[in-house]
C-alpha cells in the first residue's frame, strides 16, 4: 500500500502510539505533520522517519499553539486536508479520593478540551479535503470500571464525540472512526506505575489501605494482560484512512474486544462480577461480605 499526496496531522507524536502511528503513516507515503512539543522529540523523528515527516510545534491545550498550527498546515497544503488523528493523552489510575483536583483537570484539559479545541479548529480543512477524523479512544470509554473513574469519564467523552461528529460532520463528506484501544506495550505503562506510586506516598496511610484490595487487583492485571506493539494501533489507523468505508469503531487488541464484551453484559451483573473479583473473602469497611 503507497499513499501520495495525502496529508495527515497527528497529535502527541513525540512517543508510544504517537509516534509509532507517524512512522507506519509516513512509511506509507502519507505527508505527516506529527505534532510534538519540544525540540529534542524533532530530532528523535527525524532520526526516524523520511523527509515527507515534518514535525509540527502543537500543544493540544494552548489555543495560541493551535491557532499557529492550523495556519502552518493550510499553508503547506492549500487549506485542505486528509486526515485528523487525536492521538495527544493523559492516563490515570486511582481510587477518587486519592486523585488531585489539579490532577483531573489536566486530564480533561488535554483528552477532552484539547481534542475538541484542536478538532474545531481542524474542521474547515477536514471539510474542504473531505476529509477523515480518527479519534483514539480506550476500552475505558466502553466501560466504566474501578481505579479509572477520572480516564474512563474522559474516554467516554471521546466515544461521545466521535459518535454526535460523525453524523455532524457527514454531511461535508467527513468521516469519523473511533478507535478503541486496550494494552500497548509502550513506556507509558512505567510512567503509569510511577504515578500510582507518587499518589500513594502523597496519600493518608490510613486512606490507601482502604483500597488496598483494588491497588493489587489491578496492578496484577495490567501487569498480566497481554499487550500489542504500538505499530498495531499504527496498522489500523492506516486502515481507517485506506478503506473506501472507514468503520466507525475499530477494536485493536484483547484487552478493547474484552470490555466491548463485558459492557454488552446488564449493569447489576457486571457491578456483582467486579466486586466479586476485588473483594471475594475480604472484609471492606461498610460492607456485610
Amino acid at each position: 500500500m503507497i499513499v501520495k499526496k495525502k496529508t495527515v496531522v497527528i497529535t502527541g507524536a513525540s512517543s508510544g502510539i504517537g509516534k509509532a502511528t507517524a512512522l507506519h503513516l509516513d512509511q506509507l507515503g502519507f505527508e505527516v505533520l506529527a505534532g510534538v512539543r519540544r525540540e529534542t522529540d524533532i530530532r528523535a523523528l527525524a532520526d526516524s522517519a523520511s523527509p515527507r515527516l515534518r514535525p509540527l510545534f502543537l500543544d493540544v491545550t494552548e489555543a495560541d499553539s493551535i491557532a499557529a498550527a492550523v495556519e502552518e498546515v493550510a499553508g503547506r497544503t492549500n487549506g485542505e486536508l486528509f486526515g485528523l488523528i487525536n492521538n495527544a493523552g493523559l492516563s490515570m489510575n486511582g481510587p477518587l479520593e486519592l486523585v488531585k483536583v489539579s490532577e483531573i483537570e489536566k486530564v480533561f484539559d488535554v483528552n477532552v478540551i484539547g481534542l475538541l479545541g484542536i478538532t474545531k479548529a481542524f474542521i474547515p480543512l477536514l471539510r474542504k479535503g473531505k476529509g477523515r477524523l480518527i479519534n483514539i479512544s480506550s476500552g475505558h470509554g466502553l466501560l466504566a470500571i474501578p481505579d479509572k473513574s477520572v480516564y474512563a469519564a474522559s474516554k467516554f467523552a471521546v466515544q461521545a464525540i466521535s459518535d454526535a461528529l460523525r453524523t455532524e460532520l457527514a454531511p461535508f463528506g467527513v468521516s469519523v472512526s473511533n478507535l478503541v484501544v486496550g494494552k500497548v506495550d509502550t513506556a507509558v505503562l512505567g510512567k503509569i506505575l510511577a504515578e500510582r506510586d507518587a499518589m500513594v506516598e502523597a496519600s493518608d496511610p490510613d486512606i490507601v489501605e482502604l483500597y488496598r484490595p483494588l491497588f493489587e487487583f489491578f496492578d496484577g492485571e495490567v501487569k498480566n494482560m497481554p499487550g500489542i506493539p504500538p505499530t498495531g494501533v499504527g496498522e489500523t489507523v492506516a486502515k481507517a484512512l485506506t478503506s473506501k468505508k472507514p468503520k466507525a469503531e475499530y477494536l485493536i487488541g484483547p484487552g478493547a474486544k474484552k470490555m466491548k464484551n463485558l459492557a454488552r453484559l446488564p449493569r447489576g451483573l457486571r457491578d456483582r462480577m467486579m466486586y466479586q473479583a476485588l473483594y471475594k473473602g475480604r472484609k471492606t469497611e461498610g460492607s456485610n461480605t
